[in-house]
């Protein structure tokens, strides 16, 4: 970050932003930073602004870019060095103030986790055992959890939703009831069962 400010006989402007990168400076409307004063030319001069250097090239001016009073054509600008564009002495004010950028850790994402009975869970819901798996992404959920499409005339579509893409019922081996229903109750008596 630099600021920018011109002095003349005396009178000082009000400090500007100086942009990183180039900025060209002169009389002529196309400038970035448009200077109205007789001693500079239509375009007087360019600052590069860098991390940590600040440039200036003269751009064919006609009453020249100084440096601690040498003419130049191109040249860093030191701290401490003065400049000047014609009549006019310029002062750069840089800021090299070192940020310190915290390293941020990404949010753990939710995982399904080993329920009791050998199962595993639903991602959003820890506790509830998962009954579809996601053909893409291969998240688990519950039923609450997935998506529901029920187009007219047609059969029930059922999507993740994550990815949004179809998911499949789980089987998780747990084979048929061992408990009989009433009927096949009455017939194991019959066939001895």
């Amino acid at each position: 970050m630099a600021k920018i400010w011109f002095t003349s006989n005396g009178i000082s402007t009000t400090p500007r932003e100086l942009n990183w990168g180039l900025t060209r400076l002169g009389r002529s409307e196309d400038n970035d930073l448009k200077l109205d004063h007789p001693s500079i030319s239509s375009h007087h001069c360019q600052i590069e602004l860098g991390l940590d250097f600040v440039r200036i090239r003269d751009l064919g001016s006609t009453n020249g870019t100084f440096i601690d009073c040498q003419r130049i054509q191109e040249a860093r600008l030191e701290p401490g060095q003065t400049l000047r564009l014609g009549d006019l002495e310029v002062v750069i004010e840089r800021s090299l103030a070192s940020i310190t950028v915290p390293q941020v850790e990404p949010p753990t994402r939710p995982q399904s986790v080993k329920l009791g009975d050998g199962t595993e869970s639903c991602l959003n819901h820890p506790a509830v055992r998962a009954a579809w798996r996601c053909t893409h992404c291969r998240n688990l959920f519950c039923n609450p959890c997935i998506h529901y499409l029920h187009i007219k005339g047609g059969k029930l579509h059922k999507f993740c939703p994550r990815c949004h893409n179809q998911v499949e019922m789980i089987v998780w081996g747990d084979g048929p009831s061992t408990k009989k229903s009433i009927w096949g109750q009455i017939k194991g008596v019959f066939k001895g069962d």
